[in-house]
């Protein structure tokens, strides 16, 4: 499948595949705005070279923005602004060495405007990784869930933040977040802040987040049937991190994000 490449600092696109490389940008800043009732489907890569980027996706519209974060990506800011009635699906495979830095906030603005934001990421070696999602529900009747699920392991640290806000007048609104880390060593820290700020009070918000070793049980059934630990723990990594693919069309892209984990387990 063909994608559009975006070069351009600033961009007004609408229906269509669209592929945007850090590393061919010639600015830090890059803008995108996204025409009235388009669907669109965008994936980034070489994150580590954007310090900041800025989307509007206006009334009607529907994107999937999908990013790979394989090198080490130091204070990457995203701004994303949704309108009327549209929706953003955006996933965020994690897989960078050392450090990332990612912010990231979702401004839910006008009325009806959706958004869902899925993030898998493996911290593994010496990795220093901060991953801050935030989702402002600004207007009646929007809808923001994020989701977080990781592995962190030898001496990595992570730390997930996520903010749910939902400012007054926002009425009917709903806000849901759910992360959970699991640690494989005694010397991996993984440590995970959701927040809710809520300012209305007819609406619907939850929140759950869990950090813990991996389950005895788990391992000992694994291992009860011939598998050696490190391979039963392959297989557990797998099954956390794995969904993230459905985020990708592409089944070389599918593949290439298979060949990070592995590379990193």
């Amino acid at each position: 499948m063909e994608r559009t490449i975006i070069s351009n600092i600033k961009n007004t696109i609408s229906n269509g595949d669209y592929f945007i490389d850090g590393s061919l940008l010639t600015s830090e800043k890059v803008e995108i705005e996204i025409e009235v009732n388009s669907i669109c489907d965008i994936l980034l890569d070489n994150l580590k070279d954007i310090k900041e980027l800025n989307i509007v996706i206006n009334k009607d519209s529907n994107v999937r923005l999908s990013f790979i974060a394989e090198d080490e990506m130091k204070s990457s800011n995203i701004n994303i602004t949704v309108k009327n009635n549209a929706t953003l699906n955006g996933y965020f495979a994690d897989f960078a060495e050392k450090t990332l830095d990612l912010h990231c906030k979702v401004n839910l603005v006008e009325e009806g405007a959706t958004c869902t934001y899925k993030v898998a990421s493996l911290t593994a070696g010496d990795d220093r990784k901060t991953v801050d999602i935030s989702i402002d529900h600004v207007s009646p009747k929007t809808y923001g869930k994020f989701d977080c699920y990781g592995i962190c392991k030898d001496n990595g640290k992570i730390l997930v933040d996520g903010t749910s806000h939902v400012f007054k007048g926002a009425i009917k609104s709903k806000a849901q977040q759910n992360s959970k880390i699991m640690v494989f060593d005694e010397s991996s820290d993984a440590t995970v802040k959701p927040v809710l700020k809520i300012d209305e009070n007819d609406l619907q918000a939850s929140h759950g987040a869990v950090v813990g070793k991996i389950n005895d049980e788990h391992l000992f059934y694994l291992t009860s049937r011939g598998l050696s630990v490190e391979t039963a723990k392959e297989l557990i990594t797998w099954g956390y991190l794995k969904p993230i693919l459905e985020g990708f069309k592409e089944e070389d892209v599918k593949n290439h994000i298979s060949s990070l984990i592995e590379r990193r387990m």
